[in-house]
């Protein structure tokens, strides 16, 4: 399934509230106010838990290791190199001395402004306006930072690395400078991993422990409602049928919060390149992507 089965997410969407509707209706009022209050608490738990945990798990058992991918990614391949092709290969017809590149660079200082007329120097000519040259140069630091996180780390994190350094491109002169010790490169490691790559392996970790957090209580409003219910005397009427209505519209709601949770793990995970999880089809949604754009947000 394409993009043109995007109704497929609204439907699923609907079909839940009115499922949850109507069986919240036919188990009667008592049960549905004693699971109003277990989902309430299911979702306020697991939100809170869910973020308060995540970075803590993060640092003590992912951190280390994305440090240690990263450190080898940058052992693999010279930044200087790959910035040196990115230039030459912008039509400029230009041979890069990468000796001379790494002295500019490694400075962290003013390195666009100072890559910019080294380039214009080396055939003695202008090779683009200054502000199409560092659009391009930007899109090159986002590009090659890319291509070194995709090499042992997630595709996510490397499209989010990339993203943050497009929206901050200035960023990335830290990491230069930190380039400049030869026989390592364990600080620069350290730099992307924290400042690029935590934000997107936390939000993992978030959904991932949201999505078990819920189930799990959900799964025990269902056992304790039904428990409780056992002794319901309570005579139905129009006005209990219409509370234990608006109840069900709720669990309906936060079914399809949690389904849309897991659809963004599926994306996140797909890279949003999966033929039927990717935020096209879910953007032509008219119900679903409200729902999905709350859970991008988190």
């Amino acid at each position: 399934m394409g993009v043109q089965f995007w109704w497929f997410y609204d439907v699923i969407a609907v079909a839940t509230v009115l499922i949850c509707l109507f069986i919240t209706v036919k188990r009667g009022f008592f049960k549905a106010a004693v699971s109003l209050l277990g989902y309430v608490l299911a979702l306020f738990i697991a939100l809170s838990l869910s973020s308060s945990i995540s970075s803590s798990i993060y640092d003590k058992s992912i951190r280390e290791s994305n440090v240690k991918k990263m450190d080898q990614a940058l052992s693999e391949s010279e930044f200087t190199e790959e910035l040196a092709k990115f230039l030459e290969s912008q039509g400029y017809n230009i041979k890069v001395d990468m000796d001379k590149l790494y002295g500019i660079y490694v400075t962290g200082e003013d390195v666009d402004s100072n890559i910019y007329r080294y380039v214009n120097n080396i055939n003695g000519r202008k090779v683009d306006e200054e502000a199409i040259f560092y659009n391009k140069l930007h899109e090159g630091y986002a590009t090659i930072m890319s291509g070194f996180v995709s090499k042992h780390l997630s595709e996510y994190s490397a499209e989010y690395a990339a993203e943050e350094i497009r929206k901050d491109p200035t960023k990335i002169y830290e990491f230069m400078k930190l380039m400049d010790e030869p026989d390592s490169r364990r600080l620069p490691a350290e730099f992307v991993v924290d400042n690029y790559l935590k934000t997107p392996y936390v939000s993992v970790i978030k959904l991932i422990t949201l999505i078990v957090m819920l189930i799990i209580f959900l799964v025990l409003t269902i056992i304790i409602s039904t428990t409780a219910g056992k002794n319901d005397k309570m005579e139905p009427s129009l006005v209990t049928h219409v509370i234990s209505g608006l109840i069900g519209l709720f669990k309906g709601a936060v079914m399809v919060f949690l389904i849309a949770v897991m659809v963004r793990l599926y994306v996140v995970f797909g890279s949003n390149k999966m033929l039927f999880f990717n935020h096209e089809a879910i953007d032509n949604t008219y119900i679903f992507k409200y729902v999905y754009d709350f859970v991008k947000s988190m």
